[in-house]
């Protein structure tokens, strides 16, 4: 490993992975750079969801949706893999809520 990849390695600093909620719930999603698609909630966090999509989001796209327990949210996609798409949302919202629906 070099020096400067050795530096970085040591200063990285860990970061826990927020909450996940495993979802089956299936919302509309939308927004100003996309039209409306179905998608079915792969799993929920209070910062972001896991969605499915077939090629009808990009990156950096911003998108809408209606949570049931959570109530509208708005989020940026920030990745996309395997016909999924991870969106992180603009404000966190509440599991327990999101759990309750």
């Amino acid at each position: 490993m070099s020096q400067s990849a050795a530096t970085k390695e040591q200063t990285r600093t860990y970061v826990a992975r927020a909450e996940r909620v495993v979802s089956h719930h299936v919302v509309e999603i939308s927004g100003p750079t996309t039209n409306a698609f179905r998608s079915r909630i792969r799993n929920v966090s209070s910062t972001g969801m896991l969605i499915d999509h077939l090629g009808q989001i990009s990156v950096g796209d911003v998108v809408s949706a209606t949570l049931p327990g959570a109530g509208a949210i708005i989020g940026t996609v920030v990745r996309l893999k395997d016909a999924r798409a991870g969106v992180r949302f603009i404000k966190a919202i509440s599991l327990a809520a999101y759990r309750a629906a």
